[in-house]
């Protein structure tokens, strides 16, 4: 490899300290699934990846490291870390370039969304998977009970968290169990958090979901209808699809518990910034999606596949949470909770500005949507309110399960 003069870290890596033979590390993975790998730096080393914007050159990389560590970095070590990087497609270069894009067009050939996250967040074999989703609902693991036969009420909107299934699995167990238990639609629009900006602030796709249960097949009457009549292209960062596993996660368990129910994937992604510059189209959008869902052949429901608050030094604050903590952010939530149970999404952004996001709300996006769709039309209720400690310094997400009807 010839190292480049201007190093430039590309976008879509994710940071997180780790514990490691005893020693805080960085580590440095890829949001977007174009690279498997995962590298470990020390912080001062990690800290100088800030700096590999494209304007620096190897002698200004070697400077900066001497102004943060007091100590000389040879060049030979620093063209050992651009190696790395290079080899893990962490660049922006000609080398990332052509595997993006020989990988873009391998997804969009693909009729089917495939499983990104079996094997690693949950079992690739149906009857482990299937063992483990049914012990979620058991009052022993703090679950919901298992569903009764009866149905009662009609279900229009839910909250569902999208943390990892071992975290979280008493809260998806109390949401599909009150949709077990309810008239449900036939087909779910899935508002699902992406994790990274897409352009026009939502994104479609619509190919079937891949699952051990089988597949979840997709609505595309709806979704081809919405793509036609949406003032913008909701096409265009369709492959934010391929990696994330907001929508993925629940169609575990519809495959598991709710076989021929079809789905609508559209993930979320905007800004207090964008909302404010850009709610008249947001507004449009969400109205459209409403409209759809009323002339469509079949009845439909909405979904927010979302977390809630994300703290500790995982998400960047410099303070190892305690019980205290634990326990504001709880009752924070319960106060924007409240807007939604109105469905008031004028009211849940309002809340959200006055905080501007300080507790990095996992779900703005879908949740606005949401309750914009559902406003003056249903009511929501509160299933189940946690949250899950996810790192050895004691950060934790905050989520929640909701019904609207």
């Amino acid at each position: 490899m010839k190292v480049e003069e201007y190093p430039k870290l590309r976008h879509g890596l994710e940071a997180l300290p780790v514990e490691h033979q005893g020693r805080t590390m960085i580590l440095v993975r890829d949001q977007w699934g174009l690279s498997g790998s995962t590298l470990l730096f020390s912080p001062p080393t990690a800290q100088l990846l800030n700096h590999m914007n494209g304007r620096n050159s190897l002698r200004d990389l070697q400077a900066c490291h001497a102004r943060l560590t007091g100590e000389l970095l040879y060049m030979e070590q620093l063209e050992e870390v651009l190696r790395h990087l290079d080899e893990s497609l962490f660049l922006e270069n000609d080398r990332f370039i052509r595997a993006s894009m020989e990988q873009v067009v391998r997804f969009q050939r693909d009729p089917l969304r495939r499983m990104m996250h079996a094997g690693k967040s949950y079992s690739s074999e149906p009857q482990e998977l299937g063992k483990l989703l049914d012990s979620f609902f058991l009052p022993e693991n703090q679950g919901p009970g298992v569903p009764s036969g009866s149905k009662r009420g009609k279900i229009w909107g839910i909250v569902s968290p999208h943390i990892d299934i071992n975290a979280g699995g008493p809260s998806y167990a109390h949401v599909y169990k009150t949709i077990l238990e309810s008239h449900g639609p036939q087909t779910w629009v899935i508002l699902g958090t992406a994790h990274n900006a897409v352009d026009n602030y939502l994104a479609v796709t619509l190919k079937d979901f891949e699952t051990p249960f089988g597949t979840v097949s997709c609505d595309r009457d709806y979704g081809t209808r919405l793509l036609e009549r949406a003032p913008r292209d909701l096409l265009a960062s369709e492959y934010s699809h391929h990696r994330e596993h907001t929508i993925e996660f629940q169609a575990l368990f519809l495959g598991r518990y709710l076989p021929g129910t079809r789905l609508v994937p559209i993930l979320c992604s905007f800004s207090l910034e964008d909302w404010e510059r850009d709610q008249g189209y947001l507004d449009e959008l969400s109205q459209l999606l409403w409209e759809l869902g009323e002339s469509h052949d079949t009845s439909v429901g909405f979904m927010a596949s979302v977390d809630l608050a994300h703290i500790g030094p995982r998400y960047g604050d410099g303070f190892r949470p305690g019980d205290g903590h634990v326990s504001r952010h709880l009752s924070a939530d319960l106060e924007l909770l409240k807007t939604l149970e109105d469905t008031d999404a004028a009211g849940f952004m309002k809340k959200l500005g006055q905080e501007r996001n300080s507790r990095r709300i996992c779900g703005m996006a879908p949740l606005y949507v949401l309750a914009r769709v559902l406003e003056g039309r249903a009511r929501g209720r509160i299933l189940h309110h946690g949250h899950a400690v996810v790192d050895p310094h004691g950060s934790f997400v905050t989520f929640a399960g909701m019904a609207f009807q």
